[in-house]
């Protein structure tokens, strides 16, 4: 099966329709989100209108969790926490009662799916992976040879191979010779890449191939800024859109 894989939207609608549009014409079969459908950005309900409308599976993300609850004591930016609670007084009680709904891990066609690590998956921590050690943890409790993961925002590679941990920019290849007995790789972000290209990011998987194909494509940048600040919601989160970090 031809799977697309998106994450980190964001509620960044001008990037979620173009990537979803790209990866129609690629071809892929079905498209799972690997968490954070809002945040940051100023289109939470349309973001969530649109993953319903066309069927994209979706785990819970910390930007989806923190949003359901109405304990706000969380160790987050200020920036981060004021768009929350924004977005919990925008959201509609009943699009807030679906986030809750989302799972913290899915399993599609023999492929795990998590946002941060299958270290949490009750939404008290959400650790980043982004060095050999943080996925030497994960690896212990991956039982697929591929999982994908979200969270940082960085396309990247981890690879285990006979108890050696390394680390790469994720990039277009196939993985059916590749040397390693698991694979965990992140598909950037859609909505607020972080990897310096202010183009979303997603990733085209063949599950019988075992080819892999990141895509960047190209969105209204300018539209999602002008919505942040008529928001009210921090410039500094306009700004970095076109920054890509």
């Amino acid at each position: 099966m031809l799977l697309g894989i998106i994450g980190d939207i964001h509620g960044n609608i001008e990037a979620l329709s173009s990537t979803y549009e790209a990866l129609q014409e690629a071809g892929c079969q079905k498209i799972v989100c690997t968490g954070d459908i809002v945040g940051y950005c100023a289109s939470p309900a349309e973001c969530i209108d649109f993953v319903r409308d066309k069927k994209i599976l979706s785990i819970r993300g910390n930007h989806d969790h923190y949003t359901t609850q109405k304990n706000t004591d969380w160790n987050i930016q200020p920036y981060a926490k004021q768009v929350i609670q924004w977005t919990q007084n925008t959201l509609p009680e009943d699009y807030l009662a679906w986030l809750d709904t989302l799972p913290y891990q899915l399993e599609v066609e023999g492929v795990q799916f998590v946002h941060s690590s299958l270290e949490s998956l009750d939404g008290k921590t959400w650790p980043y992976i982004l060095s050999a050690q943080s996925a030497l943890f994960h690896f212990f409790l991956q039982t697929t040879k591929f999982c994908f993961y979200g969270h940082t925002h960085i396309p990247l590679i981890f690879i285990l191979n006979r108890g050696n941990v390394t680390i790469e920019m994720l990039t277009s290849r196939s993985l059916a010779k590749a040397k390693g007995e698991k694979f965990l790789l992140n598909s950037g972000s859609v909505g607020q890449p972080r990897d310096f290209d202010s183009r979303a990011s997603a990733v085209i998987f063949d599950t019988k191939k075992l080819d892999l194909r990141l895509i960047r494509v190209k969105y209204n940048i300018e539209q999602a800024q002008l919505k942040i600040l008529a928001a009210g919601l921090p410039g500094q989160l306009a700004e970095r859109l076109s920054a890509g970090q």
